[in-house]
């Protein structure tokens, strides 16, 4: 009994103490610690001196993701570990730290919680997040870390053979439509979203070896219309999670007009089982959602087709995407007929 008891003491000491870990990491990240590191400034005065920051403290930092794992001390230099040069140096092609750096963001609205439980509501919504100046390039370059795996493996599910022109509602860093245009480099591919959003789109997507496939149209998603009978597939990824049921209905009906006869739609997001506790990531998704947006949520499949239904679409069908990841997600497809 003791035994059982100390190890539950020591799973509860584990959930509740992460914080002290996830943020000495995401502080190291926000200063590049890493990337300065291995430039060749290995020690805690010399980091201190470049990027003014007290020499004490760095050391302390720095130590901690020694600890950690993410760094290798030796008297008083470090370098970088493995997976820190593969995955925290900027200058790496895998570099994950936009994707981490928006997690440090938003660690401010995690820490409002508890009035969140109470009133239900943010303090800021995530449009009032977006258009904060030093947020929205550092979001839409995080999701493009997220998604280009998933971008990938959807993309060759699909079918993408006899489609000529799609339409990627709120497509953020434009990986989906990349990847699509990728399986077919003869595809035009429309992306819409917010004109501060698209500036940064442009930018990712102008190295593009097929650049010229893609199309902007500034709007929004919520208010504007998609078109009418333009497109063979209208792709929604990871933008019904944002929002209510009732928004997302207003998604797929303009979607469904915007399609021409026999094109698909494909939503494409976090979905939960029925219970609502499984998979773990997207029931912790939920809570982010609760405190970074107010009111989006995870849905489930029954939610998704019974939303395409609604408004028409036939044929409904799912494929999961990124299975034994960490954060697996589902593709729901209903055709217009």
């Amino acid at each position: 009994m003791k035994k059982k008891t100390s190890d539950d003491h020591s799973k509860l000491l584990e959930v509740v103490l992460a914080y002290r870990s996830s943020k000495s990491l995401m502080v190291a990240l926000h200063y590049d610690l890493f990337t300065e590191i291995e430039k060749g400034r290995r020690t805690a005065e010399a980091l201190g001196r470049r990027l003014g920051l007290d020499r004490r403290a760095v050391g302390i930092l720095l130590d901690a993701n020694a600890a950690l794992g993410f760094l290798n001390k030796r008297g008083s230099r470090y370098a970088n570990s493995a997976l820190s040069k593969d995955l925290l140096v900027s200058t790496s092609p895998n570099y994950k730290g936009n994707n981490l750096k928006y997690q440090e963001q938003t660690w401010d609205a995690w820490s409002d919680l508890k009035s969140v439980v109470k009133t239900g509501a943010p303090r800021l919504s995530l449009l009032e997040w977006i258009h904060k100046d030093a947020f929205t390039g550092d979001y839409i370059k995080a999701m493009g870390d997220v998604a280009r795996g998933p971008a990938r493996d959807l993309a060759g599910k699909l079918g993408l053979g006899r489609v000529s022109r799609t339409l990627d509602i709120g497509c953020g860093p434009g990986v989906y439509s990349a990847a699509i245009v990728e399986k077919n480099p003869r595809i035009e591919a429309v992306l819409l979203d917010l004109p501060r959003t698209l500036g940064v789109t442009r930018g990712l997507l102008k190295p593009h070896r097929h650049s010229e496939r893609f199309a902007y149209r500034p709007a929004d998603f919520l208010t504007d219309s998609f078109g009418e009978n333009e497109f063979d597939l209208a792709l929604i990824s990871n933008v019904t999670h944002c929002e209510n049921e009732e928004n997302n209905l207003k998604l797929v009906k303009k979607a469904y007009e915007a399609l021409r006869l026999g094109g698909r739609l494909v939503i494409h997001d976090y979905v939960s089982d029925s219970g609502l506790t499984s998979p773990k990531f997207a029931a912790m998704l939920a809570v982010h959602l609760l405190v970074f947006t107010g009111r989006g949520n995870v849905y489930n499949l029954k939610e998704y087709a019974g939303w395409m239904r609604r408004h028409g679409f036939k044929d409904i069908s799912h494929k999961r995407v990124g299975v034994g990841s960490i954060y697996p997600s589902t593709a729901i497809i209903g055709r217009k007929a």
